[in-house]
């Protein structure tokens, strides 16, 4: 009987022992891990209950805000409109975050906003942690703007203000509904239209005939060509057995300046060619075409060992070889010619604030750079003018204020669709300016391109009165 009892007394401690090493090994040694888990329900809980901080447009209206369920305390976010996620992205128990809420995650959720003591109180008082706010440069009517322009057209639009290079506007189509993410998500993620993907940003593109604006500054600037200088050649461009036409009306094209006005390709080969790779390589890197831009959110860059690998001069000069660039990189070369030469550091986010703190100013990452000297970039700027006076941009001059800008054809991908580009800008009349880049895919119609980019800078030119 006694042997019976001890046995069974020897069993039970080497159980509790078991149950006392399981528990102090998975909430010593795996708590972390544990806790991390996604299907840990007070993961979830916890993370429900984060006052997650609100963002804003740089006039002060809401972009993302969180609200709180007043019966049971759990949080959920919230966008103002779908028009705001290429940029401000999303936030997901279930599927992470995106854009600017992933950016500024840590400070939107509020960590280390808080120093140990505080903490401590929060965590004995039971108070929900609650996230600082971001100001955003967006302008909410520009931003709108540019996405119902989108409306049924696979491409991207991007809006600078200039000389400060904040961006204004940020779209890019298909987009996708934030409030509606995890109802959507397979079939986002499905969708071969890629309604996820940030073309605004990290979209790469053959820049086509839009390229002309940095290879004809770049031969300007080295004092090889001339606008005056006559050309008795070819106007459209061979390429892989298609061909590239002029853009715009090639009727009376006499011209180097003419061809610019007309968006004609031919004559930009000869000029590559005439500078050398190194001359064209070196206005690649001056106009910021072999480096992402420093934004905040992801952005890409095609690198220069790609460009050399896959490039003879002239057929890069054309916008059909190893170079892409994207919607954003083209914009800030437009921004460089509003200012003389000078392109601007980009900057998204404005300014941030701690709970119940001030607003603190964000310095833009980054410093000006120069492209061109002044005398080239207004050669660049007179011509810009009459293409959107007379030319190929024309379409993109209504209204009083005028437009400087330019616009082109690209083939694009292994069955050589056409997309359609078009970069330029506005003057405020006060030293500051608008510059855009539009982007249409599957698209030849550059009238349209250009009207787009007259009608977004036009509304952008509203938001910095």
């Amino acid at each position: 009987m006694n042997r019976s009892l001890r046995r069974l007394a020897a069993a039970m401690l080497a159980a509790f022992a078991i149950v006392a090493l399981t528990l102090g090994y998975w909430g010593l040694v795996r708590s972390e891990s544990l806790l991390a888990r996604e299907d840990n329900p007070r993961r979830i809980l916890d993370e429900q209950r984060v006052r997650r901080g609100t963002i804003y447009d740089r006039n002060g209206r809401v972009l993302a805000e969180t609200v709180v369920n007043p019966d049971t305390g759990l949080a959920s976010r919230e966008y103002v409109s779908p028009s705001v996620a290429p940029v401000v992205g999303y936030y997901s128990l279930r599927f992470g975050v995106g854009g600017v809420e992933a950016a500024q995650d840590d400070f939107l959720r509020g960590v280390g906003l808080l120093d140990a003591r505080q903490e401590l109180v929060r965590d004995l008082l039971h108070e929900p942690p609650v996230g600082g706010d971001v100001r955003l440069t967006i302008d909410l009517d520009a931003q709108t703007t540019a996405a119902r322009l989108l409306e049924g057209q696979a491409g991207a639009i991007v809006v600078l203000s200039v000389p400060d290079g904040e961006v204004l506007a940020l779209a890019s189509a298909p987009s996708f509904d934030p409030n509606e993410l995890s109802d959507r998500w397979d079939e986002l993620i499905a969708d071969p239209d890629a309604p996820l993907l940030n073309r605004a940003t990290q979209g790469l593109y053959q820049p086509g005939e839009i390229l002309q604006s940095v290879i004809l500054g770049a031969a300007l600037n080295s004092g090889s060509v001339s606008v005056d200088d006559e050309w008795f050649g070819p106007l459209s461009a061979s390429v892989d057995n298609l061909i590239l036409p002029c853009a715009g009306d090639s009727l009376g094209v006499e011209t180097i300046g003419d061809a610019f006005i007309a968006a004609c390709p031919a004559p930009f080969d000869r000029m590559a060619t005439d500078l050398g790779e190194d001359r064209v390589l070196a206005a690649l890197r001056d106009f910021g075409l072999l480096s992402a831009p420093a934004l905040g959110i992801p952005t890409d860059a095609v690198t220069e060992e790609e460009v050399i690998a896959a490039d003879d001069p002239g057929r890069l000069a054309v916008g059909q070889g190893g170079l892409t660039v994207s919607p954003l990189q083209m914009a800030l070369v437009a921004a460089a010619y509003a200012d003389h030469g000078r392109m601007p550091p980009v900057q998204l986010i404005e300014a941030r604030r701690a709970p119940d703190g001030p607003w603190q100013e964000v310095e833009a990452s980054g410093n000006p750079r120069g492209t061109l000297s002044r005398a080239s970039a207004e050669a660049m700027v007179e011509l810009m003018g009459r293409a959107a006076d007379e030319g190929v941009a024309s379409a993109a001059a209504v209204g009083q204020s005028r437009v400087y800008g330019h616009a082109g054809l690209a083939l694009s991908g292994p069955e050589a669709t056409t997309n359609a580009w078009f970069i330029g800008f506005m003057r405020a009349g006060d030293g500051r300016a608008v510059a855009a880049a539009v982007l249409l895919e599957n698209s030849a119609d550059v009238s349209r391109a250009s009207h787009i980019g007259g009608e977004v800078l036009r509304s952008a030119l509203n938001a910095i009165r």
